[in-house]
């Protein structure tokens, strides 16, 4: 067991500086957003992203899943590019 915990840790930690990574984009998104006066949402956008990524999951039980987990990441970035925008 104590294996398999360090496996979710190290995973855990390779997930962190990923969303670490991603969020510094999507600042830079903002930014851009905000000099073009665009809007966070982006519907059409969103769409093929969710698509594109669920397409990649070809284990059907884990699908759904990754689905709720990556409109997650989605939502997040949204809050993240608005409270930007706030400033």
């Amino acid at each position: 067991m104590e294996d398999l915990r360090e496996q979710i840790d190290r995973i855990d930690e390779g997930m962190r500086n990923l969303f670490l990574e991603r969020m510094q984009v999507v600042k830079q998104v903002a930014e851009y957003k905000r000099v073009q006066g665009l809007p966070v949402l982006d519907s059409k956008r969103e769409e093929l992203i969710l698509e594109k990524n669920i397409s990649r999951i070809d284990d059907t039980e884990l699908k759904e899943f990754y689905e709720a987990f990556f409109k997650q990441v989605i939502e997040v970035s949204k809050q993240y590019q608005e409270r930007i925008l706030e400033k």
